[in-house]
């Protein structure tokens, strides 16, 4: 009994007895010990394999080819819009897929549709446009101004219209008739008056008929100063001299509404002058619809600048209204000399990058914006392509 006890007791003291104050404090320590470095260096705690990132991929960008913004030269794309974009996405680090659209309404649908993430192609901000689709800072702000032929280009284009003029069909089949007729009077003229020497001295058919042909011709323009003797030869040349009148008065009405035209397209210098007349306007619904709200009825759009300019050089229109750095590229490059702008700037104009609602990139393009603007390069970039100083 005394062992069986001793054991028990042994087996408790050793086995079963709690542990001391001392042990219980060195396992707390150890453990917070083991929890600070896990959080202070989870790197050594865990090592997931490391990889390098994929490259972002480029900016799908919408535009349309239109001088001086964006068009293609020596096979290469170049302009405004590409100077200006080139160097936002140098900022942003991204590279560009570009695709070229026909007009604005295809480009913002290519927005809309999420097959572009930018629209770059002088896209103005308006109202309505808002309302769908997020903006950028203004890239450009300009007005529309109004271009004509220069002065020079007038008079020359004066002397044109008068030659056409005399030789259109309507005018040489005048011309023909009055020819055909002008046989009648000579040959009654010759047998009548043969023997007039005043009028033919020379009663032979050659060359008397050529004496009664001169005289029919200064009759039929009202300087023939001698008249026939005999009774039809009278009334003949009465009737020619009628029908002389009534040549001449058509044949100067002509000549005069020709000159009083030119007179007209020379006196443009604002939107008054232009009531009632063909005016050409590169494809912006926006600036279509106000010219039509200042009731100007001939307004004939179209899709590319140099078709605009080609119709105001062969006159099918009097003037070409448009944004105005458009119209000074034309008026300093190709169309130096023949074109002139006139007037005053009208309705101004606000263009930007057109990107979808809550686009992610509409803050770091306006943060890239105000950077070239504020670095000096958006002036540079705007002197190269418009040749002034820059207004934005």
């Amino acid at each position: 009994m005394k062992i069986k006890r001793s054991l028990t007791s042994g087996l408790i003291n050793q086995g079963d007895r709690p542990p001391s104050h001392s042990t219980l404090g060195h396992s707390i320590g150890a453990t917070l010990f083991l929890l600070l470095v896990l959080a202070v260096f989870p790197a050594y705690t865990q090592s997931p394999p490391t990889s390098l990132s994929s490259p972002a991929p480029p900016l799908r960008i919408a535009t349309r080819l239109i001088r001086p913004d964006v068009f293609k030269e020596n096979e290469k794309i170049v302009g405004f819009s590409v100077d200006i974009g080139r160097n936002i996405l140098e900022q942003l680090q991204r590279k560009a897929d570009l695709k070229t659209y026909s007009d604005i309404p295809e480009i913002l649908n290519a927005v809309r549709l999420g097959q572009a993430d930018l629209g770059i192609a002088a896209i103005a901000i308006t109202k309505q446009r808002e309302q769908e689709f997020d903006f950028s800072y203004p890239v450009l702000s300009s007005e529309l101004q109004i271009m004509v032929l220069a002065e020079g280009e007038q008079s020359r284009n004066a002397e044109r219209g008068v030659l056409q003029r005399l030789l259109d069909p309507s005018l040489l089949r005048l011309f023909g008739i009055v020819a055909l007729l002008m046989l009648i009077p000579v040959h009654i003229l010759w047998y009548f008056e043969r023997n007039n020497p005043e009028l033919i001295d020379n009663p032979s058919y050659i060359p008397g008929i050529f004496q009664a042909l001169w005289w029919t011709l200064l009759a039929l323009v009202g300087q023939a100063e001698d008249m026939p003797k005999g009774t039809v030869a009278r009334i003949v040349a009465l009737f020619w001299v009628f029908v002389g009148i009534i040549f001449i008065t058509y044949f100067t009405a002509i000549i005069t509404a020709e000159l009083t035209v030119q007179e007209l397209q020379s006196n443009i210098q604002g939107l008054v002058d232009l009531q009632d007349r063909p005016v050409a306007v590169i494809a912006d619904p926006e600036a279509i619809d106000y010219l039509q709200r200042q009731n100007l009825q001939q307004v004939i759009e179209f899709s590319q600048p140099e078709s605009a300019y080609e119709a105001l050089l062969a006159k099918k229109v009097d003037a070409v209204v448009a944004p105005g750095p458009l119209l000074l590229y034309h008026a300093a490059h190709e169309g130096q000399g023949k074109v002139q702008i006139v007037g005053i700037p009208f309705r101004e104009q606000f263009y930007s990058i057109v990107m979808p609602k809550n686009s992610p990139y509409r803050k770091p393009i306006n943060q890239a914006i105000l950077t070239l603007k504020e670095n000096g390069t958006y002036g540079k970039i705007y002197r190269k392509w418009f040749g002034v100083r820059s207004q934005g």
